[in-house]
């Protein structure tokens, strides 16, 4: 039974979404407040109840405010739960989102528990789900949207590319980066007749063209734009919508952060998977310092790249579409990224990283299966990035300065603890 338990990834993602709420509400009650998720509180009942615009964070789409909104709702106020249930749950739920991803696209149950196993002990990943912020809700609607766009895709099911039409219209109302998945998407829709070998259903591209426009254009932007109702019910027109929206692009384009986030935090995309990246908070609160250091476990990071590498060498040997697919989204969900000129601090790779830890998951298990990697190597590989990421979990929790041994890392990355001494 014990056999036929670890056999089931269904059995294993679950188990692994348990643990990860656990590890991510673990103490929260105890967590205080940033200033920012004190203004989105406000945010979030000014903007449900009166339709005002956020003032935190406001160049972003207002799904945040209407998660809070909710959240708030079912534990009866904005407490530390009530603030944050919602990143809590959807930073949980992107863990079995990704391995029936994986297992989508590769039907290996190992596969899938991998890149499960990556994002349930990510520190940032839990650094975030902790937070009143729309970064790990953004993350899993993505996720879930490239997942029934892949069933749809490969079914040749309208239902599925319509849900996933519905997933992505929510991701991108939240940042938007849910675009970037979005346009792969449709555009693996589009082409799959032509590279599935024949099994890929309505040939017409007519027809094709058509279905597209309504599962993957017209069907986000109505929830899109649904996301924006009480505003709209203030009496603004869809002509001032669409007028809004082209300033807040131009406010993404020229955003700048606080001094403190321009001179002494790493704001480039391309350092992400080469060496470790942070972002800092900090607290002061009853009267007691409190930081958080969030940074990926760069040990299981840093085999992005390799993988990439390894997977495309396999693409271009076989032409998978699953493999094609995969490398598009990861791709172009990093590209943007990486080549603005703005800052991209790292709790933007949220929207990334699902992809980066599936390509890994793939490269290790391809790897296992040619002999080339040991049961046993892998075995104390995990266990390695296991303790790395339990060590972490202090500093990803606002409880780095508790412990003496993470005082170095105080030092070297964060100027309020240095200017304190």
């Amino acid at each position: 039974m014990i056999t036929r338990l670890r056999s089931n990834h269904h059995f294993m993602l679950w188990g692994m979404f348990l643990l990860g709420l656990l590890i991510r509400g673990w103490g929260l009650s105890e967590q205080p407040p940033l200033d920012d998720e004190v203004g989105a509180a406000l945010d979030a009942a000014n903007y449900i109840e009166n339709g005002h615009w956020s003032s935190i964070m406001w160049e972003h789409p207002p799904l945040r405010n209407i998660v809070i909104y909710l959240s708030a709702k079912l534990f009866g106020e904005y407490s530390s739960w009530g603030l944050r249930f919602g990143s809590v749950l959807f930073g949980s739920l992107a863990i079995p989102a990704v391995g029936y991803l994986s297992y989508g696209l590769f039907q290996k149950n190992l596969t899938a528990c991998l890149a499960a196993f990556f994002l349930c002990i990510d520190p940032l990943n839990i650094s975030l789900s902790r937070q009143a912020f729309q970064e790990t809700t953004t993350a899993f609607f993505i996720v879930a949207g490239v997942l029934a766009s892949l069933h749809g895709i490969k079914r040749d099911n309208l239902l599925f590319c319509g849900l996933s039409g519905v997933l992505f219209g929510i991701a991108a109302a939240s940042k938007w980066h849910g675009l970037f998945p979005l346009t792969v998407s449709a555009c693996a829709y589009l082409i799959y007749p032509w590279v599935s070998g024949g099994q890929g259903g309505e040939r017409r591209f007519s027809l094709r063209l058509l279905s597209l426009c309504a599962v993957y254009v017209a069907i986000p932007s109505v929830v899109y734009v649904a996301a924006h109702t009480p505003w709209l019910l203030r009496g603004h027109s869809l002509h001032e919508f669409a007028n809004f929206q082209v300033f807040l692009s131009k406010a993404h384009y020229y955003h700048k952060a606080s001094r403190y986030a321009e001179d002494y935090l790493a704001h480039r995309a391309y350092l992400w998977f080469v060496i470790p990246v942070v972002w800092n908070d900090f607290v002061f609160s009853s009267g007691r310092p409190y930081l958080n250091i969030a940074a990926g476990n760069y040990f299981i990071w840093v085999l992005t790249l390799p993988s990439g590498y390894f997977v495309v060498k396999r693409w271009v040997a076989g032409h998978r579409f699953e493999e094609g697919y995969l490398l598009a989204i990861f791709i172009f969900s990093y590209m943007p990224l990486l080549l603005t000129s703005r800052g991209i601090w790292v709790f933007n790779s949220l929207a990334v990283l699902p992809f980066a830890f599936i390509l890994i998951s793939y490269a290790i298990n391809s790897l296992m299966n040619s002999g080339k990697l040991s049961l046993r190597a892998l075995v104390i590989y995990l266990l390695f990035v296991s303790v790395i990421s339990s060590a972490m979990y202090p500093m990803s929790t606002f409880r780095t300065l508790d412990y003496p041994w993470l005082r170095t890392f105080a030092e070297i990355y964060s100027p309020h603890y240095g200017a304190g001494r």
